[in-house]
């Protein structure tokens, strides 16, 4: 019987709709159990499990996860903490164990457990993990009080990303991180100790390292130096390293096969970043950004450019520039002089359009910057995006004239929307 419903007075009958045995096919489940197992890895692990309960077939799939990805959010109260926590060690517990890790992420805004944070980083060792990523407030400082260094020395781990969310105490980490399969590095609100002598040498043992992010490092008390020492290092990021502001503290670099190096220092404090030195002269650096929001030294300043002169592609902040300028105007600073680049291609200046700075400005930094360096000629390129690209090129002649060289030199980049710029900051 046909069912129908009454509009202004008159009966309408709307026939049911028939689903075809085509339209009610689980594509879904018909998928073979890896490229479910693939789907799900990208799923946070509570979700993953919960799909248990569709049918048999998915009861007991969530156990072959590659991937386990614990998120504990905000505010929450103690009753689901305790639920959260249960929940890993459930996880833990059931996975199939002969299955081993790629990836574990951690992302914790509460408080979770020493104990249980500590299984868990014996379970990934122990299973093999190749990637782990943890944001945690680690209260209590010191490593060996919180967390197991056992992962400080996994065989197998090649990506570490470790982000300690407290504001105090930094995250003492082992005098030398033991991971010989480790490729990419990243540490964030860490403190390193030194060796036997004042030099804090955390990643000379890391063979196969190619890439290495610092943000809110500091050194112990015993330590002056931080010697980041790796011949097969090839991109190394530096922002806002909490060395102290004394003449014997200092970031010294060991690393011939560096490609790409950016320095970043955003925040005034009462530490600053010490003069940047290297043992080497950098000859493989392709490419370079110093980006500079806050004051430092004139000498602290040179002493970073002249780790750079062997770069190709260099860009330098709206900060750096304006701090260029400002030294610029001060008589004592005038007789300083910048290194020579000998490998540079492109100089590039970066700003956007609520930071206006004049083509006055950017000439007279330019000439400053490459007065010993082997040029005549700069190409000046102003991007500005409004819903298109529009480009304004200009040959702009810096002050050498008095040179008469006759080659043509790099060409200067001026981004006014660095956000949009594939190479911005």
């Amino acid at each position: 019987m046909e069912e129908g419903k009454e509009t202004k007075g008159k009966l309408t009958t709307e026939p049911k709709i028939q689903r075809t045995s085509e339209e009610e096919r689980d594509r879904l489940s018909e998928l073979p159990d890896f490229v479910l197992l693939h789907i799900m890895n990208f799923i946070d692990t509570k979700d993953a499990l919960r799909t248990c309960i569709l049918s048999k077939r998915w009861k007991d799939l969530w156990k072959h996860l590659t991937t386990l990805s614990f998120y504990q959010s905000s505010s929450l109260f103690n009753e689901r903490v305790v639920n959260f926590n249960k929940f890993v060690s459930q996880v833990l517990s059931c996975r199939d164990g002969s299955i081993s890790l790629i990836n574990v992420r951690l992302v914790i805004y509460e408080s979770i457990g020493s104990q249980l944070l500590n299984r868990i980083m014996k379970y990934a060792v122990l299973h093999n993990v190749q990637q782990l990523t943890m944001y945690i407030p680690f209260y209590y400082g010191k490593i060996s009080t919180y967390l197991d260094p056992i992962i400080f020395s996994c065989q197998s781990l090649t990506y570490l990303s470790l982000h300690n969310l407290s504001s105090r105490p930094p995250l003492e980490l082992p005098k030398s991180l033991q991971l010989p399969a480790l490729k990419s590095l990243c540490l964030i609100n860490v403190l390193f100790t030194a060796t036997d002598n004042v030099c804090a040498e955390p990643f000379t043992t890391c063979n196969l390292l190619n890439t290495l992010v610092l943000k809110y490092c500091f050194l112990h008390n015993d330590a002056k130096i931080l010697f980041i020492s790796n011949s097969n290092l090839s991109s190394l990021k530096l922002m806002d390293l909490k060395i102290r502001d004394t003449f014997q503290h200092k970031v010294v670099l060991s690393t011939p096969n560096l490609s790409s190096l950016t320095v970043c220092f955003f925040e005034a404090s009462s530490f600053t970043i010490q003069p940047l030195s290297s043992t080497c002269n950098l000859s493989c650096l392709e490419e370079g950004t110093i980006n500079i929001a806050t004051d430092i030294s004139h000498p602290v300043l040179l002493g970073w450019l002249q780790v750079f002169t062997n770069v190709k592609i260099l860009t330098l902040s709206y900060g750096t520039l304006k701090l260029i300028l400002k030294d610029l105007s001060n008589l004592a600073t005038m007789g300083s002089q910048p290194p020579c680049f000998v490998r540079l291609e492109s100089l590039k200046f970066v700003t956007n359009q609520f930071r206006v700075i004049s083509d006055e400005e950017v000439n007279k930094a330019v000439e400053y910057l490459l007065q010993n360096s082997p040029l005549i000629r700069v190409l000046l390129s102003k991007k500005l995006y409004r819903g298109c690209l529009l480009k304004y090129l200009e040959p702009v002649l810096v002050g050498l004239a008095n040179h008469n060289r006759s080659q043509i030199g790099p060409s200067l980049e001026w981004d006014h929307n660095h956000q949009h710029h594939k190479g911005g900051l």
